[in-house]
């Protein structure tokens, strides 16, 4: 049977994900399951003659994180502006390596320079979601349509590139 493809977009870089309340679950059971476009951020729902194992309790996400290396400024509100590096990042949020770490649920904005010479992506609000020595996790809240489909366009490019590199090697 055909892999799951994004109903929006059409893309197949899809993720199944975690049911949200009790409807999804009875769905589950009649074989509809969910799942999360990691490019247009699309929630749908699959038909599937065959049940899926299920999903790790401990893996809640519901974007894929790929590994990066991009700068980017960081501005805290009533902070000062600080120039950090992206680790991983999916449509969802990233990781940002830097020497301060802000407590959690700090607000915050983020502009990302995925290379020299593409224009910057600016995330109007992203939330520090998890802060460890070294590091932070953020999620995003806003951005304008322009910077999430720059987003969407690196996130693709990350994913052609792992899946061309998995069939190369598998």
């Amino acid at each position: 049977m055909r892999d799951p493809h994004c109903p929006s977009c059409g893309t197949p870089f899809v993720r199944m994900i975690h049911d949200e309340g009790i409807m999804e679950r009875i769905l589950n059971r009649f074989q509809f399951f969910p799942f999360r476009c990691q490019l247009c951020t699309t929630r749908f729902r699959v038909f599937r003659s065959h049940a899926y194992p299920p999903l790790p309790a401990t893996d809640r996400r519901e974007y894929t994180r790929l590994p990066v290396s991009f700068r980017a400024n960081l501005l805290a509100v009533n902070g000062p502006q600080m120039t950090n590096r992206v680790t991983d990042i999916s449509m969802g949020g990233c990781t940002l390596e830097t020497a301060a770490a802000l407590p959690q649920g700090t607000f915050v904005e983020l502009v990302i320079k995925p290379a020299s010479d593409e224009e910057p992506i600016k995330i109007e609000t992203a939330m520090v979601c998890s802060s460890r020595p070294g590091s932070m996790g953020l999620s995003f809240l806003e951005m304008v349509t322009a910077d999430k489909n720059r987003l969407s366009q690196v996130i693709l490019s990350l994913l052609v590139g792992q899946s061309l590199h998995q069939n190369f090697f598998s």
